[in-house]
């Protein structure tokens, strides 16, 4: 797909009309709108259901536009790429990470990367996967260290590695009642007290519902929305709230007085990894950190030698 076309798409999805869409792209409308029935044309399918009030993109348009973005974030990524080259910079690479890689892996991998590509920009962002996936599929990133999508291991328009696996759990502060309970805790228990989750739409508040719809029950309500992890386990520390969370990252945060309850029905166990663009390939210095992540995922020893590339890049 040509570039002008993917801009064209674009425009027109977050205008809702060809009149709006031809006057931000500065074209006139018929010359848009004959773009857009080639288009159809050579898909062999109508890409909009037109409308009194504009018009919305049919089942096919959405799987258009879904590339006509991947065109748009290649473009942008090659013109920046070269443009970093031409600075002297040797490239640049962008990573979302959850809370849980920003303390353990990411640290480790970036220390290690610097020595052989310390002249690449690195611009790191936090925030929930669901969020992060978004902008990797903008272009705004060039991967992301999240969660993969159970029981396919990843979205139609994305790729991943799987590197780690973890178990979340409901988790309380430790004198909270339900842990003073002997036995285990059935889920219908937690429904008398108050939760801290993520937002409804977050992939773990999904699986956290569909534990609870599976017993019969109704999912929790939580009294406190938040993607901000440790806010939520501070809160913890000083109220009877209930949350689910994942019991690594509780080992690595050492939040003080959060445990992981004893409630057998709400085990879920979560795979994560770095997942990219289906059909893009990193740079070559995004593919060196990620080399540098699944090495230390692996549990593999550093190379004891060695050389940094800016300190080689001088010799010559």
């Amino acid at each position: 797909m040509e570039d002008r076309l993917a801009d064209y798409l674009v425009a027109i999805e977050e205008c809702g009309s060809f009149r709006a869409a031809a006057d931000r792209l500065g074209i006139s409308q018929p010359a848009l709108t004959k773009a857009v029935h080639r288009l159809e044309d050579e898909v062999g399918a109508a890409l909009f259901d037109r409308r009194s009030r504009g018009v919305t993109f049919t089942v096919y348009g959405r799987v258009i536009l879904r590339h006509a973005l991947t065109v748009r974030a290649s473009v942008r990524e090659t013109l920046e790429e070269i443009a970093a080259l031409k600075q002297g910079l040797l490239g640049r690479v962008r990573v979302g990470a959850g809370p849980s890689w920003q303390r353990s892996v990411l640290p480790s991998a970036i220390a290690t990367f610097r020595e052989d590509w310390p002249l690449v920009h690195l611009e790191l962002f936090g925030g929930m996967d669901d969020q992060l996936k978004a902008r990797l599929r903008a272009g705004e990133l060039d991967f992301v260290l999240a969660a993969m999508a159970a029981p396919t291991p990843i979205e139609p328009d994305l790729t991943g590695r799987p590197l780690i696996d973890d178990e979340y759990r409901i988790i309380a502060r430790a004198n909270h009642p339900l842990t003073r309970r002997a036995g285990p805790i059935a889920l219908a228990e937690t429904l008398d007290f108050p939760w801290i989750l993520p937002g409804r739409a977050s992939h773990m508040v999904l699986r956290l519902e569909a534990i609870f719809q599976a017993h019969g029950l109704p999912a929790p309500d939580a009294i406190i929305e938040t993607d901000i992890a440790a806010l939520k386990l501070t809160l913890m520390q000083h109220a009877d709230y209930l949350s689910f969370h994942a019991v690594g990252q509780l080992r690595e945060t050492d939040p003080g007085p959060i445990v992981a309850l004893d409630a057998p029905e709400a085990r879920w166990r979560r795979t994560a990894g770095i997942i990219m663009r289906r059909g893009t390939a990193p740079n070559p210095a995004a593919e060196a950190l990620i080399a540098e992540i699944e090495r230390i995922c692996r549990g593999d020893p550093a190379p004891e030698v060695r050389v940094p590339a800016l300190s080689a890049a001088r010799e010559h």
